[in-house]
């Protein structure tokens, strides 16, 4: 990773055309957007400008030549979070500007992606019954098109969000072993959200399914910084045992129970931001 940041920030153009070829890889075009943030966290937006923009334009190009404006989104609101956690240097504030950029996107996808979004809805439909079932069920076809529509449109924004995240990750583990070693770990490590987050954010998660279905969009946004806190609470607690089997035994898991581990770990980051699980377990040693 060290060699690899080091190879990077030795040319702006270099990185520049990296970046722009990683955007036309299906599965690791989000590693394009993770050397623009590189880039941001080490010197700042203002002496990224090039390596920014030649990647920006080439997505925008990608975007209306190909109808796909994915890495786009993906791109600039990884740009964004990189500059926030440069300047404020806190992974809160980051997570902060996810909720507030999660909750805006949701709005956007209707507009970007409204053909891909009702196919998925039909999709969908079909998947847990044909719609001539649901009739004779007594089931509301109009009902069922707007839960699936809004939660469409929530999971998609979810799905973008985390690609952003996730390259800003990548991002700042490259800068902290190039330039600050176990700068990453330890910072993640101890991160939790504050009580009055969270609690907002549970609350903005499970409105969707209490007050009305198009309300629906927001829980998977809502749930993003809670399952971010509730990882960091893992690795954290994981890291005071020195085990690192622990830590690989949780991530085989998640691969095969996604939905419910994800789901239990924005509980989890709830209850923490009250508890503060790390705390005690210092205390009381496991």
């Amino acid at each position: 990773m060290a060699r690899l940041a080091h190879f990077l920030m030795a040319s702006e153009w270099r990185a520049a055309l990296i970046a722009s070829a990683l955007l036309f890889l299906p599965l690791v075009s989000w590693i394009g957007a993770s050397v623009v943030a590189l880039f941001v966290l080490r010197r700042g937006p203002a002496k990224s400008s090039f390596v920014i923009s030649v990647p920006i334009v080439i997505a925008m190009v990608m975007a209306f030549s190909f109808a796909n404006s994915d890495m786009f989104v993906v791109l600039m609101i990884t740009t964004i979070l990189a500059a926030v956690l440069q300047r404020k240097m806190g992974w809160l504030a980051v997570m902060q500007v996810v909720l507030a950029v999660s909750i805006g996107l949701t709005f956007l996808i209707g507009v970007l992606y409204e053909e891909t979004l009702k196919g998925l809805v039909a999709a969908v439909k079909e998947m847990i019954a044909a719609p001539e079932k649901l009739a004779a069920l007594g089931v509301d076809l109009s009902t069922v098109d707007a839960w699936m529509g809004s939660l469409s449109v929530g999971a998609l924004s979810f799905v973008l969000m985390v690609s952003a995240l996730c390259a800003l990750v990548f991002a700042r583990v490259m800068q902290a072993q190039a330039f600050n070693s176990g700068g990453f770990k330890a910072e993640f490590e101890i991160f939790k959200l504050p009580g009055l987050m969270a609690s907002g954010c549970l609350i903005l998660m499970v409105a969707g399914f209490l007050v009305d279905p198009w309300m629906l969009r927001f829980s998977p946004v809502a749930a993003l910084p809670l399952v971010f806190a509730g990882m960091a609470l893992v690795h954290g607690l994981t890291s005071m045992t020195g085990s690192k089997r622990l830590l690989t035994m949780f991530y085989v898991a998640l691969l095969f129970f996604t939905p419910y581990l994800l789901l239990l770990l924005a509980f989890l980051a709830v209850i923490d931001a009250f508890s503060d699980f790390r705390t005690r377990a210092q205390n009381e040693p496991l």
